[in-house]
C-alpha cells in the first residue's frame, strides 16, 4: 500500500509541473535550450526514482517523509499558480527580462516559490530512495538555486530594481526568512 502511495505521490507533482510547463509559464520565444536540458535531467531523475521505488521499495519514515514533501511541493506549486494566474511568469532560462513582480500568496514568503516547490520534491526523492537518488536530486536542487540567482540579477537590471531590492529585504530567495514571517 505504501509503495503505491509513493508512486501516486510521485505522479501528482510531476503531472502538475508538466502542466505548468505546457499551460502556465510564458515562453514567447519557445522553450529555451536550458529549459530543455532541465526537463531532460528531471525526466531522467524521475525515471530513476520510480525504478528505485519499484525495484527496491521504500517504506516507513523515508516513504512518509517523501509523501509529506510531495504534498507540500504540490500545494506550494498550485498556490504559486493561483498567485500568478493574472500574469504568469516566464519560463526558466528565458532570455527576456522579468516584467512582473509578484508579492502575493507564497511570494509574500519566498521570491521563488515555484523553485522551492521543485526543490522540496527532489529533496523528498532523495529522502525516500537515498543513495544514488541523491546523486541526481542534489544537482537538480543546485540548478534551481542557480536559475533563481540568475533571475535575481536580471530583476536588478529592470525598472523594478528598487522595488525588488526592498522585496529582497523582506523575503528569502527560496527559503523563507523567519524574521519576516514573524512580523506578519
Amino acid at each position: 500500500m505504501l509503495h503505491s502511495l509513493v508512486i501516486l505521490f510521485t505522479i501528482i507533482p510531476l503531472a502538475s509541473f508538466s502542466w505548468g510547463l505546457q499551460r502556465h509559464f510564458r515562453a514567447p520565444d519557445g522553450m529555451p535550450s536550458g529549459m530543455r536540458a532541465l526537463t531532460a535531467a528531471s525526466t531522467i531523475a524521475s525515471a530513476l526514482f520510480l525504478y528505485l521505488v519499484v525495484t527496491r521499495g521504500v517504506a516507513g519514515v523515508p516513504a512518509a517523509g517523501f509523501i509529506a514533501l510531495s504534498c507540500a511541493s504540490t500545494a506550494l506549486f498550485w498556490w504559486a499558480v493561483r498567485a500568478t494566474s493574472h500574469r504568469p511568469p516566464q519560463l526558466a532560462h528565458s532570455e527576456a527580462d522579468p516584467d512582473a513582480l509578484h508579492q502575493e500568496g507564497p511570494y509574500a514568503y519566498v521570491r521563488h516559490p515555484f523553485y522551492l516547490a521543485y526543490c522540496l520534491f527532489w529533496f523528498g526523492t532523495g529522502v525516500a530512495a537515498g543513495g544514488i537518488q541523491w546523486l541526481v536530486a542534489t544537482p537538480l536542487i543546485i540548478w534551481y538555486f542557480a536559475i533563481a540567482k540568475t533571475e535575481e540579477r536580471r530583476f536588478l537590471t529592470t525598472s523594478m530594481a528598487a522595488s525588488y531590492t526592498e522585496y529582497r529585504c523582506r523575503t528569502g530567495m527560496i527559503v523563507p526568512k523567519v524574521h519576516g514571517m514573524l512580523r506578519r
